[in-house]
């Protein structure tokens, strides 16, 4: 039996209760203003009570993309009655319907809000068991509002059932897409969203594409009317520079260009704020990584190359006799067991290894060179190539006269050993000769020349 009021609402013109397949009617309140009656969708024997649990769960939600009850009744079929503010909106359904094709930044803007508000059910009251394409509506604003869903009893917790709505929602949203955008959502006949969580869910429609507004109701127009969507030629491509279609690259000109066009429509912050979390903290795990590596990596001794140019600075001259090596600075020499026993017999004393590598590497010649010798006797106790390479230099007469010893140590007794540096005698360049003495205070000539790692011994002889 119809009637043209339900409680103290009375039904507006063309509008019957009970309603028909659509499940809503319009009507007047007792102030005049318009309402909408909605009869929730609910099977089973405790339908009241779980009807009355969703109004309660709707009222209590202060989501935007959640209908808001004004009032709940029961008609006089004892059936629960939801009043919503008016006037009624058209359902995402017939949307679709005069809409077609969906585009995938369009699906984006449809099914987001309604996961969110799905959500925000599962939190604090029941759950609808499936939501179809008639229980959404579009406001005003063009976004999408949930007004209702199915009730049916089911075990399983709220987020549980949450999840198998959204399913059930986004299934029926992408019969809407193009094949190919429809397999990217939910993959071949739905097989991807088996099992899928909310969150999953929402990560999936998020990968999809970015939400662009919808085509929906004009500023100023009745939304009870009914509402077609404008034709609109497709957006023309801005000009392109003709010399960019000769080069090769044109295609990627072209891409780059129509990206900079987009960027520069969205604000930075916009850009910003749509990069979602996992991002930030993916990129927050990185920086830390970077950080905590460069703060651990040891500092190592200078490079070569600054080194080699520290050395090359000028120096001034030394000049005068034995007073240009001092007793302060120079570096110990070799000491005999016995004055005037064989090359053989030495035992060096040497400074720190860093503090002869400064002293090779520096400016005083003569200090290098006591070292040098002190460190050729060492040499050719114990012959090494590697050893006789950080005192001679390449292919001088002393590099060869040194490197027989290698094949036959005896040959030790044969060359000329000095081990004191008596005093400069010449500089020409980066080489200097210096007048030194052996053990036994014979005299010998001495040349060093200053090479990239430092002065090398170049020609000894005895005199």
């Amino acid at each position: 039996m119809t009637s043209s009021a339900v409680g103290p609402y009375v039904l507006a013109p063309g509008s019957s209760w009970p309603p028909g397949a659509a499940g809503t009617a319009e009507a007047t309140g007792p102030d005049g203003g318009r309402v909408v009656l909605r009869r929730p969708a609910v099977e089973g024997g405790d339908r009241h009570e779980r009807a009355a649990g969703l109004v309660a769960g709707l009222a209590g939600s202060a989501h935007e993309h959640l209908v808001r009850p004004v009032d709940v009744l029961t008609d006089d079929d004892g059936e629960v009655v939801l009043v919503t503010p008016g006037p009624a909106r058209e359902s995402l359904g017939s949307w679709l319907r005069r809409r077609g094709t969906l585009p995938t930044g369009e699906a984006v803007t449809v099914l987001l809000p309604v996961l969110a508000a799905l959500a925000h059910l599962a939190r604090r009251g029941p759950v609808p068991s499936s939501v179809g394409l008639e229980h959404v509506e579009l406001d005003d604003r063009g976004a999408p509002v949930l007004v209702g869903g199915d009730l049916r009893p089911g075990p399983g917790p709220g987020r549980d059932v949450a999840s198998g709505t959204a399913r059930s929602y986004v299934l029926a949203v992408a019969r809407h897409l193009t094949t190919a955008d429809r397999e990217r959502l939910v993959g071949v006949d739905g097989t991807a969203l088996d099992g899928a969580s909310l969150d999953e869910l929402v990560e999936r429609v998020h990968d999809l594409a970015r939400a662009v507004p919808l085509p929906t109701i004009a500023d100023g127009a009745d939304p009870a009317e009914e509402v077609r969507v404008a034709w609109q030629p497709p957006p023309v491509p801005p000009p392109r520079a003709g010399w960019t279609a000769v080069l090769p690259e044109s295609a990627v000109a072209d891409l780059l260009a129509d990206w900079w066009d987009a960027a520069r429509t969205l604000p930075w912050r916009d850009r910003v704020r749509q990069v979602r979390a996992r991002f930030w903290v993916l990129g927050g795990l990185v920086s830390l990584s970077v950080v905590g590596g460069l703060v651990l990596l040891p500092t190592g001794s200078p490079p070569e190359s600054a080194r080699s140019a520290r050395s090359a600075e000028p120096s001034e001259a030394a000049e005068g006799g034995t007073d240009a090596a001092s007793t302060d600075t120079r570096v110990p020499t070799p000491v005999a067991s016995e004055r005037g026993s064989d090359a053989s017999a030495l035992a060096p004393v040497t400074t720190s290894r860093d503090e002869a590598t400064d002293t090779v590497r520096g400016d005083d010649a003569q200090a290098a060179t006591e070292i040098l010798l002190t460190a050729r006797v060492a040499c050719l106790r114990e012959p090494s190539r590697s050893c006789l390479a950080a005192v001679d230099q390449a292919g001088s007469p002393v590099a060869l006269d040194d490197a027989r010893v290698l094949d036959d140590p005896s040959v030790t007794a044969e060359l000329a050993l000095p081990v004191h540096v008596v005093a400069e005698v010449q500089r020409l360049g980066e080489s200097v000769l210096l007048d030194c003495s052996t053990v036994d205070d014979g005299p010998a000539s001495v040349l060093v020349t200053r090479t990239e790692a430092g002065w090398r011994l170049r020609e000894v002889v005895t005199r």
